[in-house]
């Protein structure tokens, strides 16, 4: 249950992540075209301010709710029964590539 819960919260900061870069790039990708389109320089004066705001507020979704969720997933295995974990680099190789991943185990 315990790892299920940690999996859930990594999947939420990652959709959030994904989800705000995303409209980001939609947005921002929106208002270049239509300045190239328009050629109107009184429209990058009306729609500054509210493609400004979108933007703060993207960044701060898509970066304050995986660091939110991150650090509730740090605290909660902290905090969970079934012993001390430490991280651990393990090697593998895939297809002739060495790839260097973090292994959690428990201590004895």
């Amino acid at each position: 249950m315990e790892s299920a819960l940690l999996a859930w919260l990594g999947g939420i900061g990652s959709t959030a992540f994904r989800w705000s870069l995303m409209a980001f790039v939609v947005i921002n990708g929106v208002s270049i075209a239509a300045l190239i389109l328009t050629r109107d320089r009184a429209l990058v004066n009306r729609w500054t301010g509210r493609v400004l705001a979108a933007n703060l507020v993207l960044a701060g979704t898509g970066l304050g709710i995986p660091l939110v969720t991150s650090m509730t997933r740090l605290a909660l295995a902290a905090v969970m029964p079934g012993g001390v974990r430490e991280a651990v680099p393990a090697m593998r190789f895939d297809d002739g590539a060495a790839a260097v991943q973090l292994e959690v185990r428990a201590k004895d």
